[in-house]
């Protein structure tokens, strides 16, 4: 299909993504926030309690539990809430 002007091709509309829909975080009470910086969708495993954190773009704060932050805190995408 060309448009009205100079025999240009029409601009296609870009598809809108579908939004993933994550899974819920663990709920800890007394647990430490921590923000994700990095990309895209990604699963963190507690070394100590064996919770799964699941963070992505779209969300980035979690709470972890306490004997989990020393570990998920060597993750150079991972950094304390302020």
């Amino acid at each position: 299909m060309f448009s009205g002007c100079c025999g240009q091709p029409a601009a296609r509309r870009a598809k809108k993504e579908l939004a993933e829909v994550l899974p819920e975080n663990p709920s800890i009470e007394g647990g430490v926030s921590l923000l994700y910086l990095g990309a895209g969708r990604r699963n963190f495993d507690g070394s100590q309690t064996g919770f799964r954190y699941v963070v992505s773009d779209h969300r980035r704060s979690f709470v972890a539990h306490p004997d989990d932050v020393r570990a998920l805190l060597r993750n150079r995408f991972v950094i304390p809430a302020p």
